[in-house]
């Protein structure tokens, strides 16, 4: 299943390399482009289905992915298993939420949890707090790339559809940084950046 996921992403070139700043501010050197995947239904249902055979066998009622990156591959992942799907979103204060209309679908209900790409594990962690604030019950965190190669632990059983050992730093501890090499900031205007020692 590796080398299919690896493939998907070569196929659609989602696999980049450069210098990059991530979503929980830490930097490395490896991204994983999601929006170029889901730019592509037919990758999407791929992922989707395999992201749904890692669980076949096991009880769960609805699929909740956050938003916005993971939505596509948490509703693709409901359509194979054949479950009912909502989303979370962040409030104007920045938390995790449920969307209101939604609120009635999740309590009471099994949650397997889909998340795109892990770094540090800290909206997966806000999801499931959101999620059981709600009345739900997670019982699994289904990740498409784990980028701490299995280190993250969420509490719950969680699976991935590829793991990988990928570096990453503090801004102020940052080789790339240190050495002047400009940094991208993927999913915002896409431009280089200039990488004072501590920016974020």
């Amino acid at each position: 299943m590796t080398e299919a996921v690896l493939d998907i992403l070569r196929r659609c070139d989602a696999l980049l390399e450069g210098h990059f700043r991530y979503t929980s501010g830490r930097h490395g050197r490896v991204y994983f482009e999601k929006i170029r995947i889901a730019g592509r239904p037919d990758l999407v249902m791929e992922l989707g289905k395999m992201t749904a055979e890692l669980w076949r066998g096991d009880s769960f009622d609805t699929v909740c992915a956050p938003a916005f990156g993971a939505i596509v591959f948490g509703f693709a992942t409901a359509h194979f298993a054949g479950k009912t799907f909502a989303f979370l979103q962040r409030s104007a204060t920045g938390e995790m939420t449920v969307r209101p209309g939604f609120r009635s679908l999740v309590e009471g209900s099994r949650v397997l949890l889909v998340e795109d790409v892990v770094t540090t594990g800290g909206s997966v962690m806000e999801s499931i707090e959101a999620l059981e604030n709600a009345g739900a019950t997670v019982m699994g965190v289904s990740l498409l790339v784990d980028r701490t190669d299995g280190a993250f632990n969420p509490g719950v059983p969680c699976r991935s559809l590829l793991a990988v050992s990928a570096e990453s730093w503090l801004p102020e501890e940052c080789p790339m940084c240190s050495e002047g090499i400009p940094v991208s900031v993927p999913g915002s205007s896409g431009k280089h950046q200039g990488c004072p020692r501590g920016s974020d």
